[in-house]
């Protein structure tokens, strides 16, 4: 179950992350993509959309919901992470 949550919470993250790449309110977000720009919109919204029943499918299968700790340090990692690919 706690696996299952892992999962749950990392595709959540991944979802929250590529939303905001289509998010036109944030434009000064990097890598926020241009609104007249379909194709990629397109495919991210593929991939968020993807993310997402991934995450449903997880909790259906019994993911548990992570504490607030690791849901945090699961998301400075990820800052972290995003930081060095766009800095490389």
């Amino acid at each position: 179950a706690v696996s299952l949550g892992f999962v749950a919470e990392t595709e959540r993250q991944v979802e929250a992350h590529l939303e905001s790449h289509l998010d036109n309110h944030l434009r000064s977000h990097q890598g926020s993509l241009p609104p007249d720009d379909a194709r990629s919109r397109a495919v991210v919204t593929k991939m968020r959309d993807d993310e997402a029943r991934h995450r449903r499918e997880a909790q259906a299968a019994g993911g548990v919901a992570l504490p607030l700790p690791a849901r945090l340090a699961m998301k400075a990692m990820a800052k972290v992470m995003t930081t060095v690919a766009y800095r490389l």
